[in-house]
């Protein structure tokens, strides 16, 4: 996450300064970015004037508070927090800048608060600013070039004293057992499961020893992964090992709440340390979208070490932690980590290149190289080289493929149809992976329903209501199985129509079809001993009725049904009998 905005030197405050403060320069703010600021001299409440609400989790600073030259003087907080950020709408080109500090404390340096840099959904803009993190924090301080247009929301994340020593002690306990793909799935690897891609698996902190009692609002979206993104998160470089568990949390606490996104943005998360840290569900081996390249996350992974490199390099533990995550990641999922890829950017607002451009990129970029920000900071951009040298060449490992099968029975409208299938890599089923099943829309697009493990030989199964003949797919270690659509059952039914309808006119038909969207309705003339068909016409089904017309050309006893095609099967309605005069 970038500075988006540029940045001032670190000054101290008064609540009465008359003197204009110096030019905001990105760079000065940059070198001082990773020491504390000067102590402030004031009193601990700051100027009643500027704060116009505060509550649980938020305060609101008033516009006239902010300007040229102007500070807000300390401001309390409601309670202690660790993080905070602010709606884009409300910064957006200000120029605005918080530091905080411990009541009574030494201030942070003064850090830029981004309006936007290109961390969101695809196809979303971005409501919140990126957060910043102070870490255990009771007073703030702000300043902008400009006056806001209205007063300034600070949404405020605290991390409960508990949750962070939990979230530590799970983490290094993870640590030790493996993490996410270590011990607990040797045998797995050892008896054949996965072995081409699981060599050199680095050890990953899982979420549940830093999320324990979070969970994400939705079941993950699928894509693919061609390259890595390189992030870094906006925050003091100086943090103990012990913090970072908590700092993790936070920023899914804010990207969760805050945003108003299914889960934390980031597919994977580095300490300074070397410690990796499990980002979005089920991104560590799956193909899992973010919410970390706006326009790219569909086809890419995101890595974000937590710390600020604008103007400083990242450690060599980081770095290191990075490389080995992309030289496992990448070939998992058929890519190599070296060269540039073709790709086809999505746009959307924060994204460098319209929708539809074609652009080629590196197998390991910054943020920056797709969207419009700074990250990951000139710093840590600076090494990429050198990462991509530590990386190496290295080429995808065996295909991976996956099936699903539908039930051979019919489901009901409701009932929960149970699919099955198998993950591969080459000729050898893949044990203990995610496989995620989606189901396309009546818009076209592809909507995650459930997941699953695979056991020991790849095989899976997982159940779906079925409330729509809807194609259905499977997706898991970087493959996407064919469509099938499971036999849905749509319970046709028929009110009797006229029972003598007059030749040369049409007969109208009424009923019922669940999960459907249309029927076809088929007149069957009798005629020497047996019916023919005489005409059909489809018709559209709403809210579980259909009404529909179908044509009688000729006087005989008739026979109406209506049909349905599901599942490649043919489901029919009881036959109505009519008789036509002219």
């Amino acid at each position: 996450m970038p500075f988006s905005q540029d940045r001032p030197s670190d000054v101290p405050s008064s609540p009465d300064a008359a003197h204009r403060l110096p030019a905001f320069t990105r760079r000065t703010a940059v070198r001082a970015g990773a020491v504390l600021g000067v102590a402030a001299t004031l009193g601990t409440t700051g100027p009643a004037s500027a704060l116009a609400a505060a509550g649980p989790r938020r305060m609101v600073v008033r516009r006239g508070a902010l300007g040229p030259g102007r500070t807000t003087g300390p401001l309390r907080a409601p309670h202690r927090f660790d993080l905070l950020g602010a709606p884009v709408r409300a910064i957006s080109g200000i120029g605005l800048e918080v530091r905080a500090r411990p009541r009574g404390g030494r201030w942070s340096a003064w850090a830029a608060l981004g309006d936007h840099d290109g961390h969101a959904p695809d196809g979303r803009r971005a409501a919140m600013s990126e957060p910043l993190w102070f870490g255990d924090v009771d007073e703030v301080e702000l300043r902008a070039r400009r006056r806001p247009a209205t007063d300034v929301r600070l949404e405020l994340v605290a991390v409960a004293a508990s949750e962070k020593r939990e979230a530590d002690r799970a983490s290094t306990r993870a640590a030790a057992a493996g993490g996410v793909l270590g011990a607990g799935r040797a045998t797995t690897r050892a008896s054949g499961g996965r072995a081409s891609t699981r060599a050199g698996v680095p050890t990953i902190v899982p979420r549940s020893a830093w999320a324990a009692g979070l969970t994400p609002k939705g079941t993950p979206s699928i894509g693919s992964v061609q390259l890595a993104f390189v992030h870094h998160t906006v925050n003091g470089n100086d943090y103990d090992r012990d913090a970072s568990a908590g700092i993790v949390r936070a920023i899914y606490d804010y990207h969760v709440r805050s945003n108003g996104w299914n889960d934390i943005g980031y597919n994977f998360l580095v300490d300074r340390f070397g410690q990796i840290f499990e980002g979005r569900a089920g991104g560590v081996d799956q193909a899992v979208v973010g919410a970390q390249a706006i326009g790219w996350n569909s086809v890419s992974t995101g890595i974000a070490i937590i710390g600020t490199f604008e103007g400083v390099p990242a450690p060599p533990a980081a770095l290191a932690a990075v490389a080995s995550i992309i030289r496992w990641k990448l070939p998992l999922h058929g890519a190599p980590t070296a060269g540039t890829v073709a790709l086809v950017s999505s746009g959307g607002s924060g994204n460098r290149y319209a929708r539809g451009t074609a652009v080629r990129m590196n197998r390991i970029s910054g943020h920056r190289d797709g969207c419009s920000t700074d990250c990951p900071g000139t710093g840590l951009y600076g090494q990429l080289p050198s990462l991509r040298a530590a990386v190496g060449d290295v080429a995808p490992g065996a295909v991976a493929a996956i099936t699903i099968n539908a039930p051979a029975d019919a489901i009901s409208y409701g009932a929960t149809a149970t699919m099955t299938g198998r993950l591969t890599n080459g000729a050898t089923g893949v044990g203990g992976a995610t496989v995620v099943v989606e189901k396309k829309s009546p818009r076209g697009a592809w909507v995650a329903m459930t997941q699953a493990t695979t056991d020991g030989d790849g095989n899976w199964s997982a159940g779906i209501p079925l409330r729509a003949a809807s194609p259905v797919r499977a997706k898991g270690g970087g493959a996407t199985s064919s469509a099938v659509t499971p036999p849905l059952d749509p319970a046709l039914t028929t009110t009797q129509p006229t029972k003598y309808p007059r030749t040369g006119r049409d007969l109208t038909v009424r009923g019922t079809a669940r999960g459907v969207s249309e029927v076809t309705i088929v007149l069957r003339r009798k005629q020497d001993g047996r019916y023919i068909t005489a005409s059909r016409r489809t018709a559209k089904v709403k809210n579980g009725r259909f009404v529909g017309r179908v044509p009688v050309r000729r006087s005989a006893l008739h026979a109406v049904t209506v049909e349905a095609k599901v599942g490649g099967r043919t489901f029919r309605s009881a036959a109505r009998g009519v008789r036509s005069k002219g």
